[in-house]
């Protein structure tokens, strides 16, 4: 098996993000991997559709605060369960998950394998644009392990 020293997880709140983090937990154990555990807050609500498309409106900075707020209290319920003996650090991120996730932060970090679950909450989402699973296994670099529970 391939060892891996820096492990970037995908997490959105989800029944398989916290299965990928199980997963991934298990992995930086077994390896001694740092984890780098993430939740990308999209600055962007899709509100339905109009017109051509579909009409998009840029949260105000009083939304994306509190988006960041919950991200960041997600982020300590899931570093909680954890095992104490693996590293790892904890990062709300701004922007589109699809590409955070496949070629920002394994970039960045220098992450060998990006674990994420194989649906997230946002069903929209995934119905309109495809899932962000889907995307990061056809454009990311690194090895990928999609968690379905």
């Amino acid at each position: 098996m391939k060892h891996y020293k820096t492990i970037l997880v995908g997490l959105d709140g989800s029944t398989n993000s916290l299965s990928a983090l199980e997963k991934a937990g298990e992995l930086a154990r077994l390896m001694d991997a740092k984890l780098v555990l993430v939740t990308v807050v999209k600055p962007e609500l899709q509100v339905g559709f109009g017109g051509p498309g579909l009409e998009v409106n840029t949260l105000s900075a009083k939304q994306l605060e509190v988006k960041q707020e919950q991200a960041q209290k997600m982020l300590a319920k899931y570093q909680a369960k954890l095992p104490e003996q693996v590293k790892h650090q904890a990062l709300v991120v701004f922007g589109d998950p699809k590409v955070v996730l496949s070629e920002t932060l394994p970039k960045k970090y220098q992450a060998e394998l990006v674990i994420i679950g194989a649906t997230g909450l946002n069903k929209l989402d995934h119905f309109i644009l495809g899932s962000t699973a889907a995307y990061v296994v056809r454009n990311t670099k690194v090895d990928t392990l999609v968690v379905n529970e």
